[in-house]
């Protein structure tokens, strides 16, 4: 596949790769000088065996490596037809991507993501500790918003394979299943194995958190407490969440947390509290937002078929482009 025939037709390179012909050629020429310095470190990695100047060298360039990584995220090929496309292996295209891809998150503006979730999940303070100021009616929440320190949070999960049935440890069993590694990462919300991921936004739709990857079956509180993002953020920073994190402020009892109003068991909500819940409800559309765009990049959407370990960088890989492409609106709307 020839860069330079799809970079003189615009809009449908842009809808290939989800970057214009001039973002790919800024992007490549941020990547340039990272790529070589990661390249020189593997080369001169303890225990390598062969001089450097050995072996096979690339068949591709960069550039058409940042290319064939790029169609992967976007349109989530399987390496067979990248292989076919870029006449090459389908092993050959698999190592290609995945050496490129934490390299590729470096030349991203991509999101603080942590590696691992917390082995211990942030506890309640104990009672003597001050509560925050709650926001009670509308002149409040009005009050507060106008500021430039607020974060949505949301959580959104990706399909993937049921764990395989481990077999029986000596030769005479069968192979046996063991339920509660099934149950690790089934949803009960989707109905199916996925994997959790973790996004904060700012109002204005840049991304700029993005958690581990967290196993299905753990609840959207549980991953903001071992998420490290209330630990990171400075303390002036307001919190927006969905109903699933209702009781956040009582584990973080010194930050301002704002989530909708729980209709109470037989109960009603007030006029008031549900014109509060739609004004809220304003200000998180930005988080659905930013999950959509990075679903349009289909190795955030589709099924996964990768390791569960490469799935962190795959992500930030994608919020990153997010980002790049936020950035450039924001640039075209103030000049």
């Amino acid at each position: 596949m020839r860069l330079e025939k799809l970079t003189s037709r615009a809009r449908s390179f842009e809808r290939l790769v989800g970057l214009s012909p001039t973002e790919f050629d800024h992007l490549l020429m941020d990547l340039e000088p990272l790529w070589e310095q990661a390249h020189k470190r593997a080369l001169l990695r303890a225990g390598r065996v062969r001089r450097i100047g050995a072996g096979n060298t690339f068949k591709l360039d960069l550039s058409q490596r940042l290319l064939v990584t790029l169609l992967y995220l976007r349109q989530y090929f399987t390496m067979h037809v990248l292989g076919i496309l870029f006449d090459l292996d389908a092993a050959n295209v698999c190592r290609n991507i995945h050496s490129l891809l934490p390299v590729l998150e470096q030349a991203l503006p991509a999101p603080l993501r942590p590696r691992t979730l917390q082995a211990q999940p942030d506890e309640v303070p104990g009672k003597n500790v001050k509560k925050p100021r709650k926001i009670r009616s509308l002149e409040e929440l009005l009050e507060v918003f106008p500021e430039l320190t607020d974060v949505v949070v949301d959580a959104t999960e990706q399909p993937r394979g049921q764990p395989k049935v481990k077999k029986g440890q000596t030769p005479g069993r069968k192979a046996v299943g063991r339920p509660r590694d099934k149950k690790r990462f089934y949803s009960v919300k989707q109905g199916t194995h996925t994997l959790k991921v973790q996004l904060a936004v700012t109002p204005e739709g840049q991304i700029v958190h993005l958690s581990a990857t967290a196993r299905g079956r753990i609840h959207d509180m549980k991953v903001m407490r071992c998420s490290r993002l209330m630990t990171r953020r400075p303390k002036h920073v307001r919190v927006w969440g969905d109903r699933g994190y209702t009781g956040l402020e009582k584990v973080y009892p010194g930050r301002e947390i704002i989530v909708p109003a729980k209709r109470p068991r037989k109960g009603q909500l007030s006029d008031e509290q549900r014109e509060l819940n739609r004004l809220i409800s304003k200000v998180r559309i930005t988080a659905e937002n930013g999950i959509n765009r990075m679903k349009k990049f289909r190795a955030c959407k589709a099924f996964f078929r990768n390791q569960t370990a490469r799935h962190g960088v795959i992500w930030g890989c994608v919020a990153g482009l997010v980002n790049l492409r936020w950035q450039r609106r924001l640039y075209l709307s103030t000049h």
